[in-house]
């Protein structure tokens, strides 16, 4: 256990005891809570105040949110120790006396390390969680991954599905503890949820919760949304930077982030970065995924080629060796992190758009297909009607669909699932 821990023992004076025992003897069990802490209480009159022509689509707040920043033990790609944080919302007042279902949520993809919802929801005031889930009577746990916030894992391993779902598992752990000493009640009911990359671990964890953990949650209903889930064929289709939406802006960066995720699960993507991208954008590999920066900031200021220049990011070899062999690394890591070989038990509402111009909505097309051939519950919905003409494909994935995707789902999956409609 980190030297970190044991200082906060100024905090929690039971760490000190903690901090006495040999290091065998220290590793905490996954999800169990490290440390919390209470950082906001928002009222529902200052939310709806700030909702403004917004409460005719996403509702009033009916419920106070308490906001809470928590660090949980979970577990490395290899099964080893691990801390990640989360962000946890909690209702309370006296329309909103529980007990709450709780929904875990994954995040979509950033590349800043630093990244970690909670506070970004202090400084900002403003989440589609909070709107959305938490003011209406949803507990929320949403974490930060390894490798991203305050977690002390060395990377973050983007887009692999089994440790995606084991931080999302543990941080529900870690919210039905922290709940229950916070004096919030929980129902015993479970959702489960995502984005983005957030759609394809939302799936991970589903399908690992319905396996492994079926005993321990009660998993009422699952919406991953707009994610990979085809991985290895998402990324064959979209090898030169489009999709059938048009271009593709992030695809640089998406690309790197999955090399460098998937190099440090695996180790045999390659030696040297100079062997996937040339320089100098091979050094970013390291620096930059994760790093300083958010996705959209690496974009404004260029740090890779345009979507159009996509070859001049990647060595010809390895260009040539992805398309033309399927024992490819990459390819083959990828392939490890589909997720369409197995059969959903739990009601699963498949949202996305089919002018997504960064996740291809052929991946909810493909999961759907594949389920129901396999008589699971899934539904598929398309929110492209509601959608602009004049929104472009990138925005169509950043924020139209997210929103459109986040209201189906509690109207059309999860108050029908917990009983409330």
């Amino acid at each position: 256990m980190s030297d970190r821990r044991c200082f906060r023992g100024v905090r929690w004076s039971l760490t000190w005891l903690f901090c006495l025992l040999p290091a065998w003897a220290q590793a905490a069990q996954p999800g169990e809570v490290i440390d919390s802490q209470v950082l906001k209480t928002f009222s529902a009159q200052a939310m709806n105040a700030g909702l403004g022509d917004q409460r005719s689509y996403i509702g009033a707040a009916r419920c106070d949110v308490q906001l809470v920043d928590l660090t949980y033990a979970t577990r490395g790609v290899h099964g080893e120790p691990a801390t990640a944080s989360a962000m946890l919302l909690l209702p309370e007042g006296e329309h909103c006396a529980g007990p709450y279902p709780l929904l875990g949520w994954a995040r979509g993809t950033d590349t800043q390390r630093s990244s970690e919802q909670a506070q970004a929801l202090l400084a900002s005031g403003d989440s589609a969680l909070l709107a959305f889930f938490a003011a209406q009577g949803y507990a929320v746990v949403a974490t930060d991954y390894l490798g991203l916030g305050r977690s002390d894992y060395r990377f973050h391993p983007y887009l692999h599905a089994d440790s995606e779902a084991s931080a999302i598992i543990d941080s529900m752990r870690a919210a039905r503890h922290l709940s229950a000493t916070l004096g919030h009640p929980l129902s015993g009911k479970v959702l489960l949820a995502g984005y983005s990359q957030g759609g394809h671990a939302a799936m991970a964890a589903q399908r690992a919760m319905e396996r492994d953990d079926a005993g321990e949650f009660d998993l009422v209903a699952s919406a991953p949304m707009s994610g990979p889930y085809a991985l290895s064929q998402t990324f064959r289709d979209s090898w030169s930077g489009t999709t059938a939406a048009g271009a593709n802006a992030l695809a640089p960066y998406l690309l790197a982030y999955a090399l460098a995720g998937m190099q440090g699960v695996y180790g045999d993507i390659y030696q040297h970065p100079d062997q996937v991208f040339r320089p100098p954008w091979a050094a970013l590999l390291d620096s930059d995924f994760p790093g300083p920066a958010n996705l959209f900031d690496l974009l404004h200021r260029q740090a890779l080629p345009a979507v159009t220049q996509i070859e001049q990011l990647r060595q010809p070899a390895f260009t040539r060796a992805f398309i033309d062999d399927p024992q490819n690394p990459f390819r083959q890591a990828l392939a490890r992190n589909d997720l369409l070989d197995w059969t959903p038990r739990t009601p699963t509402l498949l949202c996305g758009s089919q002018r997504d111009g960064v996740v291809a909505y052929a991946n909810s097309q493909a999961a759907a297909a594949a389920f129901t051939a396999r008589h699971a519950p899934v539904k598929l919905l398309d929110v492209s009607a509601q959608i602009p003409a004049d929104v472009d494909g990138v925005h169509v994935h950043t924020s139209a669909t997210a929103y459109l995707c986040l209201g189906a789902v509690r109207t059309q999956l999860f108050e029908p699932a917990l009983g409330l409609r």
